[in-house]
């Protein structure tokens, strides 16, 4: 599922993960998400929005103590899902990167996911538009670009074989049906 995620985006839902379970949730919800984005310095979404500068801030806004609820938060081993609206951020997310060009889902991907659609996070991240973002985050991306597509110009030619081969295939089909009605 998180094949086209980078790292840093990896890291950041990972983050979410833990903040959850530091609290005993049963899923890992948007506010998650946004607090396991302010958990690392120089990320793509910390750089286009200051997020470690304002975590205190946001964790207040979202109602998250500092301390984990859990005892031994560190020691447990819990497995839980993302929310529907977690699982809606990050499909936003890679609609950002798609309509972005890119293949690689980063941090600032998954910031703009959060601020696609009302939800508990997006009141936190108040003095922070999404138009600003894209536009941030295009100039980002020219000055800093991303890692190049996996596979590269294999990656293009296969598909320009699939293409071809699924075209000829239609052409066999509208052959055959032509066939068929002659008789």
């Amino acid at each position: 599922m998180f094949k086209r995620y980078t790292d840093e985006a990896k890291r950041a839902i990972y983050f979410g993960h833990i903040e959850a379970v530091h609290r005993d949730e049963r899923s890992i919800s948007t506010r998650d998400l946004l607090i396991g984005l302010t958990w690392e310095r120089g990320t793509r979404a910390d750089k286009i929005s200051a997020l470690k500068e304002d975590a205190v801030a946001r964790r207040a806004m979202l109602g998250i103590p500092h301390l984990p609820i859990t005892t031994l938060p560190y020691m447990r081993k819990a497995e839980i899902p993302l929310d529907q609206e977690a699982k809606k951020t990050i499909a936003y997310a890679a609609k950002e990167a798609d309509q972005d060009g890119q293949y690689w889902i980063d941090t600032d991907h998954l910031l703009r996911g959060l601020l696609r659609f009302p939800n508990a996070a997006s009141g936190a991240l108040a003095g922070v538009d999404l138009k600003s973002m894209r536009g941030a985050s295009a100039l980002l991306r020219e000055s800093h670009p991303t890692a190049p597509t996996p596979g590269g110009a294999k990656f293009r030619a296969a598909r320009k074989r699939y293409m071809i081969l699924l075209l000829l295939l239609v052409i066999l089909l509208v052959i055959l049906a032509n066939l068929r009605y002659c008789w």
